[in-house]
């Protein structure tokens, strides 16, 4: 059997993040304003990996049950997001 083809799969990835901060509406003196928070969330944006090709966590060809697992046949890479957010409750 010949592995020119496998590769190492392990990862370390940094899935979700949020970081977020309440507004001080009692200092502010808004009084139609009952709480406030700012917010920045990211998702999948570090992904620490000696996988040569997209995403290290790949099943592109084969269910749960099947003896394909794992083969990377042109798959799509993870997205990356970051939002931005404000909520407030009146």
């Amino acid at each position: 059997m010949a592995d020119n083809f496998v590769y190492d799969g392990s990862y370390l990835r940094l899935k979700t993040i949020k970081l977020s901060y309440n507004l001080p509406v009692d200092r502010i003196n808004i009084k139609w304003l009952n709480k406030g928070q700012v917010f920045v969330s990211g998702q999948n944006l570090i992904t620490l990996t000696t996988y040569p090709w997209w995403d290290p966590d790949v099943n592109t060809n084969g269910g749960s049950n099947s003896i394909n697992q794992g083969i990377d046949y042109y798959s799509y890479p993870v997205y990356k997001g970051i939002t931005v957010g404000l909520n407030l409750t009146f």
